[in-house]
């Protein structure tokens, strides 16, 4: 009998909270390379996985970071990066164009939600990827 990953597991646990979801698949690829918050070289490790699943990792420490520092000081921190995942990878192309040219705190926050969604299909597109 095939048993679900440990990604799948937690995508079924938290379906109907995305953005949770999201959080704790990154977390869950994070504890399985070993790669902790204090590591001096940890950019340079989530770089190198897997580019769906370092795609997903950058986005939910940065939706983390906009929660932590707000949306403001988030605009200054792997922007691009996370701007062209959401438009190319996650097919959001108005999520990005808001971060990279309106700025707008509150057309974000109105458009997170989709972004969550469109994040978990990703990951289940890909779910052979992650742990």
């Amino acid at each position: 009998m095939h048993s679900a990953s440990l990604t799948q597991r937690l995508l079924n646990k938290h379906r109907h909270g995305a953005e949770d979801a999201l959080q704790q698949v990154a977390l869950a690829v994070l504890q399985q390379e070993g790669i902790r918050s204090d590591s001096v070289l940890r950019f340079e490790r989530i770089g190198a996985l897997a580019p769906p699943v370092a795609g997903v990792v950058l986005l939910a420490e940065w939706l983390a970071y906009v929660d932590w520092e707000g949306f403001d000081s988030a605009l200054y921190a792997n922007i691009a990066a996370v701007a062209a995942l959401i438009a190319g990878e996650l097919q959001l192309p108005d999520v990005a164009a808001n971060l990279l040219q309106t700025r707008d705190a509150a057309v974000f926050e109105a458009q997170r939600p989709a972004l969550a969604t469109a994040a978990l299909l990703f990951i289940e597109g890909h779910v052979a990827l992650f742990p």
